[in-house]
């Protein structure tokens, strides 16, 4: 049930994009249809071309391409139900493929996350670390964790199969996880934490806090922890860890033809039942398949590259330029929610929105129920905007001031991330981090609030206040509130709208 909870999208989509293919203004009908809308003999004008009929029997060119059409619809929609996992597949790539690719590596951002690492809106002020696990290579994988240590374990789609930390199976207590593949068959030994995976590939994800504005203590705990195939428990191998502060670590997935080839390898290599039947169809249809092999003709490549690019501007479209009233914050602001509806599953309606899981996907990675959990003093919350207080999509060109009243609800800390509008991930501006926030030593009005800058060159005098723009290039930000506090839930405290300056 959870599993077509997860993957099951609207039926009634492709009818509906195809019922708009054969619509046009009563003006441009020719005699093909009659007053049914039954095709007869002639030419069908559409928005998508013309086609051919006689007798009401498509002629061989119109069913060629409405063949293709018909593919491309169904491809743009695979585009966009699949994408949590292509997504994932990438970040599974990218950290497994770094340095040697041990099967006990684990990249660290040890000196924290900067614009060398291609990562959907990653943060700059919390130390990252992330692991790739093949279970189909290792079979059984243990994670020794320590005590105190934060993250989780997510399948292929996204979803935890392991909380870690205080509200997670170990209760922050620490403890030795054995990660079971989908097929694995036996008892497992005593003495562990047992949780099998959904699918071979998952990706451990962890983070530490600053303590004193220094990664070093959250490092110390994260190289502590350790990652090793079960046959070598009598005597692991040592620990293989990736600095990623000063690696090129590239994680994110591809508009075109790449982004298909790449969820092939996952379908025909992961089990075939984690792909719902109604979605194996969708996927069948363009090629795809669990037992036969990935090889579309240069026709068909072509398409598929374009479903990927058209598949690309509607997922910007949709995460950009999104008219779901309920991703507003405020009703009298334009910042919206990172999680639409507050589900991490995306059901909070009554059924799957595939429209907020794909606008939360092309920007950002981790569906935790933990991101989402509104707990005063705890967890986190996220605010982001793409556009100015005039309704203007922020432009990089432009000068900007964001103002944050005084006593910025959050416990821990509070930051804002500049991110490029093309990659989702930080803006490559120059800057050792596109960041200004509570660790950066932003200079504080009289009245306790904050102002903060965006620009090409740095306003006189507010130069600890400002993140560089560059022109040419859109942008936008994140605020993070690390242990968000009453004012941010009841919406007592609230930041301004981000404002043009002459």
């Amino acid at each position: 049930m959870q599993t077509e909870k997860r993957f099951a999208w609207r039926a009634t989509l492709l009818p509906l994009a195809l019922s708009i293919a054969f619509s046009a203004p009563a003006a441009a009908q020719s005699s093909a249809v009659n007053e049914r809308g039954w095709l007869g003999t002639g030419t069908l004008d559409t928005r998508y071309g013309q086609f051919d009929f006689s007798g009401g029997y498509p002629s061989a060119d119109a069913s060629r391409k409405l063949d293709d059409l018909l593919v491309l619809n169904r491809a743009v929609e695979v585009y966009l139900a699949q994408m949590p996992a292509v997504s994932w597949y990438r970040v599974w790539k990218g950290v497994g493929s770094a340095a040697q690719g041990a099967p006990n590596q684990i990249v660290v951002w040890e000196q924290l996350m900067n614009a060398r690492t291609l990562l959907l809106t990653g943060n700059s002020e919390t130390v990252y670390a992330v692991g790739a696990l093949d279970l189909k290579r290792d079979g059984p994988v243990v994670l020794d964790a320590p005590p105190n240590l934060l993250g989780g374990l997510s399948d292929l789609w996204q979803s935890e199969i392991v909380g870690i930390g205080p509200t997670g199976d170990d209760k922050g207590r620490g403890g030795k996880f054995l990660i079971l593949p989908p097929d694995w068959r036996g008892t497992p030994p005593a003495g562990y934490i047992v949780k099998r995976s959904p699918t071979y590939r998952a990706v451990l994800g962890l983070r530490g806090f600053l303590v004193d504005g220094k990664p070093d203590r959250a490092v110390a705990l994260i190289r502590s922890a350790r990652l090793y195939p079960l046959a070598r428990a009598s005597n692991p191998p040592p620990m293989t860890f990736v600095n990623g502060s000063n690696t090129d670590i590239d994680t994110l997935f591809n508009d075109n033809y790449q982004y298909f080839d790449d969820l092939a390898t996952i379908v025909a290599s992961e089990p075939a039942g984690i792909v719902p039947s109604h979605d194996r169809f969708m996927l069948a249809s363009i090629g795809i398949a669990h037992d036969k092999p990935f090889a579309p003709d240069s026709a068909r490549h072509a398409l598929l590259d374009e479903a990927g690019k058209l598949g690309g501007a509607i997922a910007r479209n949709n995460t950009f330029n999104s008219t779901d009233p309920a991703r507003l914050v405020y009703a009298d602001r334009r910042w919206e929610w990172a999680f639409v509806g507050g589900s991490a599953s995306w059901d909070s309606q009554g059924y799957l929105n595939s429209d907020r899981r794909a606008g939360f996907a092309y920007q950002a990675i981790g569906m935790s129920p933990a991101m989402v959990q509104q707990v005063v003093g705890a967890g986190s919350q996220y605010l982001v905007v793409s556009r100015d207080s005039n309704g203007a999509y922020l432009d990089g060109g432009k000068s900007y001031r964001l103002h944050l009243p005084a006593n910025i609800p959050a416990k821990n800390f509070w930051s804002v991330v500049v991110y490029d509008a093309q990659t989702r991930s930080m803006l490559a501006n120059g800057q050792p981090f596109p960041t200004v926030s509570q660790y950066t030593g932003p200079v504080v009005n009289a009245d306790g609030s904050v102002d903060i800058f965006f620009a090409p060159q740095a306003p006189a005098g507010h130069e600890k206040n400002w993140v560089r723009t560059l022109p040419g290039k859109g942008w936008f930000p994140l605020v993070r509130f690390y242990g968000p506090l009453k004012p941010f839930f009841d919406k007592s405290w609230k930041p301004d709208d981000i404002v043009p300056m002459s």
